[in-house]
Protein backbone atom coordinates (compact mmCIF):
# COMPACT_ATOMS: atom_id res chain seq x y z
CA UNK A 1 0.00 0.00 0.00
CA UNK A 2 2.93 2.52 0.83
CA UNK A 3 4.45 1.72 -2.39
CA UNK A 4 1.58 2.64 -4.20
CA UNK A 5 0.87 5.70 -2.56
CA UNK A 6 5.17 6.64 -3.51
CA UNK A 7 4.37 5.61 -7.05
CA UNK A 8 1.55 7.89 -7.32
CA UNK A 9 2.90 11.20 -5.46
CA UNK A 10 5.88 10.64 -7.89
CA UNK A 11 3.40 10.49 -11.16
CA UNK A 12 1.45 13.57 -9.70
CA UNK A 13 4.74 15.07 -9.36
CA UNK A 14 6.10 14.48 -13.20
CA UNK A 15 2.27 15.34 -13.97
CA UNK A 16 2.74 18.27 -12.36
CA UNK A 17 6.16 19.20 -13.52
CA UNK A 18 5.07 18.50 -16.96
CA UNK A 19 2.15 20.75 -16.77
CA UNK A 20 4.38 23.97 -15.10
CA UNK A 21 6.80 23.30 -18.16
CA UNK A 22 3.95 23.39 -21.07
CA UNK A 23 2.49 26.19 -19.26
CA UNK A 24 5.51 27.97 -19.68
CA UNK A 25 5.87 27.37 -23.63
CA UNK A 26 9.39 26.76 -23.26
CA UNK A 27 9.63 22.74 -23.37
CA UNK A 28 7.09 21.51 -26.00
CA UNK A 29 5.35 18.32 -24.15
CA UNK A 30 3.29 16.23 -27.12
CA UNK A 31 -0.51 17.00 -26.47
CA UNK A 32 -0.46 18.84 -23.49
CA UNK A 33 1.50 22.04 -25.13
CA UNK A 34 -0.88 22.22 -27.74
CA UNK A 35 -4.17 21.61 -25.39
CA UNK A 36 -2.58 24.74 -23.41
CA UNK A 37 -2.29 26.63 -26.37
CA UNK A 38 1.24 27.12 -25.56
CA UNK A 39 2.99 25.62 -28.73
CA UNK A 40 3.00 28.78 -30.64
CA UNK A 41 2.16 32.73 -29.72
CA UNK A 42 -1.13 33.80 -28.71
CA UNK A 43 -3.50 34.77 -31.68
CA UNK A 44 -5.04 38.44 -31.00
CA UNK A 45 -6.10 39.39 -34.51
CA UNK A 46 -6.23 36.37 -36.51
CA UNK A 47 -5.04 36.34 -39.85
CA UNK A 48 -1.78 38.25 -40.88
CA UNK A 49 -1.82 38.75 -44.39
CA UNK A 50 1.67 38.30 -45.72
CA UNK A 51 1.93 40.66 -48.29
CA UNK A 52 -0.18 44.27 -46.56
CA UNK A 53 3.96 45.43 -45.27
CA UNK A 54 3.86 46.48 -48.80
CA UNK A 55 0.62 48.86 -48.83
CA UNK A 56 1.89 50.36 -45.18
CA UNK A 57 5.04 51.08 -47.07
CA UNK A 58 3.47 52.74 -50.03
CA UNK A 59 1.39 54.72 -47.32
CA UNK A 60 4.23 56.16 -45.99
CA UNK A 61 6.22 56.57 -49.18
CA UNK A 62 8.72 54.18 -47.73
CA UNK A 63 11.49 52.62 -49.66
CA UNK A 64 13.84 49.73 -48.87
CA UNK A 65 16.80 49.51 -50.06
CA UNK A 66 17.10 45.53 -49.63
CA UNK A 67 14.18 42.66 -48.94
CA UNK A 68 11.85 43.16 -45.83
CA UNK A 69 13.43 39.91 -44.27
CA UNK A 70 16.87 41.77 -44.11
CA UNK A 71 15.57 44.14 -41.41
CA UNK A 72 14.53 43.35 -37.91
CA UNK A 73 14.29 45.21 -34.44
CA UNK A 74 17.62 44.39 -33.30
CA UNK A 75 19.43 44.91 -36.77
CA UNK A 76 21.61 47.75 -38.07
CA UNK A 77 20.10 49.64 -39.82
CA UNK A 78 20.51 53.21 -41.55
CA UNK A 79 17.85 55.40 -41.96
CA UNK A 80 18.16 58.71 -44.74
CA UNK A 81 15.74 61.60 -46.09
CA UNK A 82 13.37 62.34 -43.33
CA UNK A 83 10.30 63.99 -44.68
CA UNK A 84 6.82 64.73 -43.14
CA UNK A 85 4.65 62.50 -42.80
CA UNK A 86 0.72 61.60 -41.76
CA UNK A 87 -0.08 57.74 -41.73
CA UNK A 88 -2.86 55.82 -40.02
CA UNK A 89 -2.39 51.55 -39.65
CA UNK A 90 -4.29 48.99 -38.98
CA UNK A 91 -3.32 46.14 -36.39
CA UNK A 92 -3.32 44.22 -39.69
CA UNK A 93 -1.05 46.06 -41.27
CA UNK A 94 1.46 46.70 -38.43
CA UNK A 95 1.41 42.91 -37.73
CA UNK A 96 2.19 42.12 -41.30
CA UNK A 97 5.50 44.68 -41.18
CA UNK A 98 7.10 43.67 -38.55
CA UNK A 99 6.25 39.98 -39.29
CA UNK A 100 8.08 40.54 -42.63
CA UNK A 101 10.83 42.58 -41.29
CA UNK A 102 11.78 40.16 -38.87
CA UNK A 103 11.27 36.82 -40.35
CA UNK A 104 15.01 35.80 -40.68
CA UNK A 105 16.72 37.90 -37.91
CA UNK A 106 16.25 38.98 -34.52
CA UNK A 107 14.49 37.76 -31.51
CA UNK A 108 10.78 37.81 -32.56
CA UNK A 109 9.24 35.97 -34.81
CA UNK A 110 4.93 35.09 -35.79
CA UNK A 111 4.31 38.83 -34.12
CA UNK A 112 0.90 39.99 -33.98
CA UNK A 113 0.07 43.33 -32.45
CA UNK A 114 -3.27 44.73 -30.88
CA UNK A 115 -3.35 48.30 -31.31
CA UNK A 116 -6.34 49.54 -28.74
CA UNK A 117 -8.06 52.53 -27.39
CA UNK A 118 -6.40 55.13 -25.42
CA UNK A 119 -2.54 54.09 -26.54
CA UNK A 120 -3.27 50.78 -25.40
CA UNK A 121 -1.43 48.04 -27.17
CA UNK A 122 -1.42 43.74 -27.14
CA UNK A 123 1.56 41.58 -28.41
CA UNK A 124 2.38 38.27 -29.21
CA UNK A 125 5.61 36.73 -30.55
CA UNK A 126 7.66 33.87 -30.18
CA UNK A 127 10.65 34.76 -28.42
CA UNK A 128 14.69 33.01 -28.66
CA UNK A 129 16.87 34.79 -27.00
CA UNK A 130 19.94 31.84 -27.31
CA UNK A 131 21.75 34.03 -29.35
CA UNK A 132 21.72 36.28 -27.07
CA UNK A 133 23.41 34.38 -24.13
CA UNK A 134 20.05 33.57 -22.58
CA UNK A 135 19.19 29.67 -22.57
CA UNK A 136 15.40 30.75 -23.74
CA UNK A 137 12.67 30.24 -26.56
CA UNK A 138 9.23 30.13 -26.40
CA UNK A 139 5.48 31.90 -26.97
CA UNK A 140 5.53 35.63 -25.44
CA UNK A 141 2.35 37.88 -24.80
CA UNK A 142 3.08 41.68 -23.71
CA UNK A 143 0.17 44.27 -22.69
CA UNK A 144 0.84 48.17 -21.98
CA UNK A 145 0.86 51.44 -23.68
CA UNK A 146 3.21 53.76 -26.22
CA UNK A 147 3.08 57.28 -25.57
CA UNK A 148 5.27 60.23 -27.21
CA UNK A 149 7.86 61.23 -24.62
CA UNK A 150 9.96 63.79 -26.87
CA UNK A 151 10.09 64.86 -30.03
CA UNK A 152 11.88 61.99 -30.95
CA UNK A 153 11.34 58.73 -28.53
CA UNK A 154 8.61 56.83 -27.07
CA UNK A 155 7.94 55.74 -23.76
CA UNK A 156 6.49 52.11 -23.42
CA UNK A 157 4.51 51.16 -20.20
CA UNK A 158 4.68 47.37 -19.88
CA UNK A 159 1.53 46.29 -17.83
CA UNK A 160 1.52 42.64 -18.06
CA UNK A 161 4.01 40.14 -19.71
CA UNK A 162 3.01 35.97 -19.90
CA UNK A 163 5.23 33.36 -21.05
CA UNK A 164 3.08 30.81 -22.41
CA UNK A 165 0.22 31.21 -19.94
CA UNK A 166 2.45 31.87 -16.84
CA UNK A 167 2.40 35.53 -15.83
CA UNK A 168 5.92 36.89 -14.65
CA UNK A 169 6.33 38.96 -11.52
CA UNK A 170 6.26 42.91 -11.74
CA UNK A 171 9.50 43.08 -10.58
CA UNK A 172 11.11 41.36 -13.81
CA UNK A 173 8.22 43.29 -15.99
CA UNK A 174 9.98 46.40 -14.56
CA UNK A 175 13.60 45.31 -15.91
CA UNK A 176 12.27 43.91 -19.29
CA UNK A 177 10.34 47.53 -19.57
CA UNK A 178 13.81 49.17 -19.58
CA UNK A 179 15.67 46.69 -21.81
CA UNK A 180 12.48 46.80 -24.27
CA UNK A 181 12.42 51.24 -23.99
CA UNK A 182 16.36 51.09 -24.58
CA UNK A 183 15.83 48.90 -27.43
CA UNK A 184 13.06 51.18 -28.95
CA UNK A 185 14.61 54.36 -28.74
CA UNK A 186 18.09 53.17 -29.32
CA UNK A 187 16.61 52.17 -32.94
CA UNK A 188 14.82 55.75 -32.89
CA UNK A 189 17.65 57.37 -32.77
CA UNK A 190 19.58 56.12 -35.62
CA UNK A 191 16.70 57.78 -37.72
CA UNK A 192 17.96 61.58 -38.29
CA UNK A 193 15.60 64.24 -38.08
CA UNK A 194 12.79 62.13 -36.89
CA UNK A 195 10.05 64.40 -35.14
CA UNK A 196 6.94 62.80 -33.88
CA UNK A 197 4.15 65.55 -33.38
CA UNK A 198 1.37 62.96 -32.37
CA UNK A 199 1.06 59.14 -31.98
CA UNK A 200 -1.70 57.99 -30.76
CA UNK A 201 -3.50 54.55 -30.69
CA UNK A 202 -7.14 53.84 -31.11
CA UNK A 203 -9.69 52.04 -32.68
CA UNK A 204 -7.30 49.39 -33.91
CA UNK A 205 -5.14 51.71 -35.47
CA UNK A 206 -1.96 53.93 -35.16
CA UNK A 207 -1.88 57.34 -36.10
CA UNK A 208 1.67 58.97 -36.68
CA UNK A 209 2.20 62.39 -37.13
CA UNK A 210 5.49 64.43 -37.82
CA UNK A 211 8.71 63.62 -39.77
CA UNK A 212 9.99 60.00 -40.94
CA UNK A 213 12.92 58.38 -43.08
CA UNK A 214 11.34 57.80 -46.46
CA UNK A 215 14.63 55.51 -46.90
CA UNK A 216 15.66 52.80 -45.23
CA UNK A 217 18.89 50.02 -45.73
CA UNK A 218 20.39 46.90 -43.83
CA UNK A 219 23.57 46.47 -43.14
Amino acid sequence: MFKKIIIVIILLFIGGALTLAAASGIIKVPFLSSLLGTDKPRDLIGYVDPNLYKDVLVKGDVILADEADKYCLTCDITFENANPMDIIVSSTELSSLLRATNKNFGPLKEIQIKLNDNNQVEASAYLNLKDYGYDFSGPVYVAGSIIKDGSSKIAIDVQRVEIGILSIPEEYINQGEDGLNALINSQLGKMPNLKIDSLEISDNSLHFKGDYPKNASAK
